[in-house]
């Protein structure tokens, strides 16, 4: 006798929610009923420090918008073109909240056409908006740049505050160019070598302070200094 009830109390229960959860979906495909709308859009980003405003600009959904007609794929898209943002993803929650969570660039050094200078992440892509003027002792490059600048930034850390602006010869090697007018040019095979020399010619005999025109450090064997004419 019980289990009798209690297989009719779980038919009735299953049917029950059955009939509930068909409501929800059909309401929601109809375009009725609270899970149908847009109540609350989130916007995170890995980057705490990040401007979230240009995105909310960028998905463009208001709150109430009807669930029928959002298109995921093209509101990344379009938060996937906000400068800065490196990746991506946008989902529905059942219960109509709206994700996004983007993970932004990060600006190591700065990229100049000889006019505006703009931030640039450790792959070379440029983001953000440009500056007329570079931030204090940041890396400056100009010209071509490769798919991965970390080493070089990494190697000339410790002069950044001598550094003009860097640029790659022939998409071969850097030459570095200091404020003081004086051109370094580095080895097209190890350069960090060369760079790790400076910096101790450049602590124990000031050499990037003085009256140098040129540099030259493509030979491991020697070095050559030409003064400025």
């Amino acid at each position: 006798m019980k289990k009798s009830l209690l297989f009719w109390l779980y038919f009735v229960l299953s049917i029950l929610l059955a009939t509930y959860f068909a409501t929800r979906i059909i309401t929601c495909y109809l375009g009725r009923g609270p899970i149908s709308y847009v109540k609350h859009i989130e916007i995170t980003s890995d980057n705490r420090d990040a401007d979230l405003e240009p995105i909310g600009f960028a998905v463009g959904i208001r709150h109430g918008t009807t669930l029928r007609s959002l298109d995921l794929h093209q509101i990344n898209n379009r938060v996937m073109a906000v400068p800065g943002i490196k990746n991506a993803a946008t989902r529905r929650l059942p219960n109509g909240n709206l994700i996004i969570k983007t993970q932004h660039y990060n600006a190591v050094a700065m990229w100049t056409d000889g006019a505006m200078y703009y931030p640039l992440a450790d792959d070379g892509t440029k983001i953000e908006t440009p500056l007329e003027k570079p931030d204090e002792n940041t890396i400056v490059f100009s010209g071509n740049l490769p798919n991965d600048l970390t080493e070089i930034i990494s190697g000339v850390s410790g002069l950044s505050e001598y550094i003009d602006y860097i640029n790659m010869v022939e998409s071969r090697r850097w030459n570095i160019h200091t404020k003081n007018g004086t051109i370094i040019y580095l080895p097209e095979d190890n350069p960090i070598s060369a760079i790790n020399k400076i910096n101790v010619l450049n602590q124990t005999h000031q050499i990037l302070s003085r009256d140098i025109g040129i540099i030259d450090m493509r030979d491991n064997a020697r070095i050559l200094i030409k003064a400025k004419k």
